[in-house]
């Protein structure tokens, strides 16, 4: 995605994603997935997010704002981690799970954080509190599309559908949070964050990108 918005498209690189690897893995201690730049090679996805971000003006207008950005993903690891916490990966949900992470937990979302519901902190909780640290101009950060839009969009808005996966990809694995109506009916009580997923989903770079993807591979 961040290579479309800067209007690159298979053609301009070459995507090895679904392939047998047949370069260098060394920069990632073997495994996939590694980004080769002419003889040099990039490890890990978010040192690659952050290479392909800054090299394509996705990182911000100055140091702040690329700290701002980084620090949007730090968030989102979080949100993940306890989301994995209720919802072990590769595993179906159950709905007292699903029921868990989308409407219990702590709900304080401004002034410091009430540690006495630490161990609560499911979706409303972090979504409260990421909403209140975003920017006020329809992006994550600064005034125009970054790395953090994206990987916003990733986490509250990502889907695949059905003519993108194999017929027996499991719906749970295609949808944000195992369960699409439900991401989408929480996005909307967070208008900062809908806004931010809303501008990537609405570039017409990524609509090109979304159009052509096809199957993907996970």
């Amino acid at each position: 995605m961040l290579l479309a918005i800067a209007g690159k498209f298979p053609g301009d690189y070459v995507d090895g994603r679904y392939s047998e690897p047949t370069g260098d893995l060394t920069a990632n201690l073997g495994r996939m997935p590694i980004c080769s730049v002419g003889d040099a090679n990039i490890g890990q996805s978010g040192a690659i997010n952050y290479f392909i971000a800054s090299e394509n003006g996705l990182m911000g207008e100055n140091n702040l704002e690329a700290a701002q950005i980084i620090s949007v993903l730090e968030h989102l690891k979080e949100v993940n981690t306890s989301f994995r916490s209720i919802v072990p990966y590769g595993t179906e949900p159950t709905e007292e799970a699903l029921n868990k992470w989308f409407e219990e937990g702590a709900t304080d979302s401004t002034g410091p954080a009430d540690r006495a519901g630490h161990s609560t902190r499911f979706l409303t909780w972090w979504m409260g509190r990421i909403e209140a640290a975003l920017a006020e101009k329809g992006f994550a950060v600064g005034n125009k599309l970054s790395l953090a839009d994206v990987m916003l969009y990733f986490m509250f808005a990502e889907h695949l559908r059905d003519e993108e996966c194999a017929a027996d990809f499991p719906k749970f694995k295609r949808e944000a949070f195992c369960d699409k109506a439900r991401t989408d009916a929480k996005v909307v009580q967070f208008p900062k964050i809908k806004a931010s997923c809303d501008a990537v989903a609405n570039n017409a770079n990524i609509q090109k990108w979304l159009a052509m993807r096809g199957v993907q591979g996970f």
